[in-house]
């Protein structure tokens, strides 16, 4: 595991966390290496690479687009982006899914196209960002924070995310990830003999879907009352979405 971070500072304060506090400690985890720079090299590439909050602290669309493609030359497999879950953060995820799924460098070292694993259902425009402007795509994670005496046991952070894969994710029906399942967008409102589900289907529309046993089936209908935020669920019929 490879860690990259420009200031050397934060690189030190990792990896003491790391030994548990001590410059001279075991690692916790073992085989990590703090670097300031990406190895220069186009052909070294990795399974995964993560970006978490850092095109946010790029000032600029252009220097945000060139560290993209920076960590795209880099991906072997999957690139997972992390912002703060805050229009900004959402606006940003969303612009550097369009730049990779319709810009190419002028020198391209792997040919495999991007495709997107999670968490859209499809390679459309966003339609959070035409019909729901002000309200970003996010969603919840529970964390237990610093033992201080001022801090609760268990606190949420919300988040948004975007992760773009070189491996071509092609369902029974033509469609990627999943054969097109729906993605909830928000929380599961859960009533008797009846599910409200918010989500963003594969056609590339928002809809509110109410699953019913009836309807649906009863397999559908108990994925869904057991689903929370964030999940995907297998309505993969068009007029499902409806």
């Amino acid at each position: 595991m490879v860690c990259v971070d420009s200031s050397g500072p934060m690189n030190s304060l990792a990896e003491r966390l790391l030994k548990g506090g001590s410059d001279h400690g075991e690692p916790h985890i073992k085989q990590v290496y703090f670097r300031q720079f990406l190895p220069v090299s186009p052909k070294v590439q990795f399974d995964l690479v993560v970006g978490a909050f850092s095109l946010s602290e790029l000032s600029s669309q252009s220097e945000r687009e060139e560290t993209l493609f920076t960590l795209w030359r880099k991906t072997s497999n999957y690139l997972v982006l992390v912002e703060n879950g805050t229009k900004e953060g959402h606006h940003i995820l969303m612009e550097a899914r369009t730049a990779l799924l319709a810009k190419q460098e002028q020198t391209v070292y792997d040919s495999r196209r991007p495709t997107v694993f999670a968490p859209c259902s499809h390679e459309l425009a966003c339609p959070k960002l035409s019909q729901l402007p002000t309200v970003p795509c996010n969603f919840n994670q529970f964390y237990n924070p610093l033992p201080l005496p001022w801090n609760p046991d268990r606190q949420t952070e919300r988040f948004s995310y975007l992760i773009l894969s070189r491996t071509s994710l092609v369902g029974a029906d033509g469609s990627g990830e999943c054969g097109g399942w729906a993605r909830l967008i928000a929380p599961v409102l859960r009533r008797p003999r009846h599910v409200h589900c918010q989500m963003c289907c594969s056609t590339g529309e928002l809809k509110r879907v109410v699953v019913t046993a009836s309807r649906h089936g009863r397999d559908v209908y108990r994925c869904a009352r057991n689903s929370d935020w964030g999940d995907q669920l297998p309505l993969m019929q068009p007029e499902e979405c409806n």
